[in-house]
């Protein structure tokens, strides 16, 4: 006996397996629009590191304990420019 058509349970199984391929790949980091503002986020602190424009950082003065030459201790004051919020922490130090 040659079979013609599809069941009912095959055709619900065909669906549930392309409805969790497709969830799949609107779940996935690759179409995630977070992480592409997160990238360009990234891009533009960048260019404020690279022109110096600490203007939307956090500036904050630390001092740093250097030892030299495993005796020598030495005491620096760096500034911190640091930017933070729920997914990106990024800081530089600078003398």
């Amino acid at each position: 006996m040659v079979k013609n058509s599809f069941t009912l349970f095959e055709t619900l199984l065909s669906i549930t397996l392309l409805i969790i391929i497709i969830s799949g790949f609107f779940n996935s980091s690759y179409y995630d629009e977070k992480a592409i503002n997160n990238s360009s986020l990234l891009n533009s602190l960048e260019n404020k590191f690279t022109l110096n424009d600490f203007t939307t950082f956090l500036t904050t003065n630390t001092k740093i304990n250097i030892i030299k030459n495993d005796s020598l201790k030495e005491e620096i004051t760096v500034k911190k420019h640091s930017f933070e919020n729920e997914d990106i922490k990024i800081f530089i130090y600078e003398k």
